[in-house]
């Protein structure tokens, strides 16, 4: 069943574009919420959280390569989850050491995982990304993979606008010591 969002958008294009990516997606979306988010509830506030996002992306979506538009969704929905878990006042570090310590089990998430990791734009981040603590990661999925405004970043992060910037480069410098870390003998 398309979502009720999706078959309010007026463009019949856009709408067809949107039905199309929910039908494509819409596990792998579910799949993503659900490793973060507990409650049945919840996840689906989530889902519909996201389709609005995305619905408000569609030009920069239709611009997107399959493996780039794969990685915006997953970007997506983790970064959704993890602001309503911030919302709700709960650990998110409890819950997000949960999601990265679940295995995954299912053959066809290890290869839309393994088709991710092939793209070379975002290889690199890829690799260290679940090293980094939430705020890192956060900043730097909502920046180069979400491509969100500082300011919104930062009014979603509860940082000032004035201090997006820094917290940036302090996000990328954790990064890049962790990959110089590991390319030298440090522990991967």
């Amino acid at each position: 069943m398309i979502p009720y969002s999706i078959l309010a958008i007026e463009n019949d294009d856009d709408r067809e574009f949107m039905t199309q990516l929910y039908l494509d997606y819409n596990r792998l979306m579910y799949s993503e919420i659900k490793k973060i988010i507990k409650r049945e509830q919840d996840r689906e506030d989530v889902m519909q959280t996201v389709l609005e996002k995305l619905i408000d992306k569609i030009p920069l979506l239709r611009s997107r390569t399959r493996n780039q538009l794969i990685n915006y969704i997953i970007s997506a929905c983790k970064f959704t989850s993890f602001n309503l878990l911030r919302e709700y006042g709960a650990k998110r570090e409890t819950d997000y050491e949960d999601y990265i310590a679940s295995p995954t089990t299912k053959q066809d998430e290890r290869e839309i995982e393994l088709k991710m990791i092939a793209d070379e734009e975002l290889e690199t981040l890829r690799r260290v990304l679940p090293k980094l603590d939430l705020r890192t990661q956060c900043l730097l999925e909502g920046y180069y993979i979400l491509e969100k405004p500082m300011a919104e970043l930062g009014a979603e992060l509860g940082i000032k606008p004035s201090s997006v910037r820094m917290s940036l480069t302090r996000a990328r410098k954790k990064a890049f010591e962790l990959l110089e870390n590991e390319a030298f003998g440090g522990t991967s």
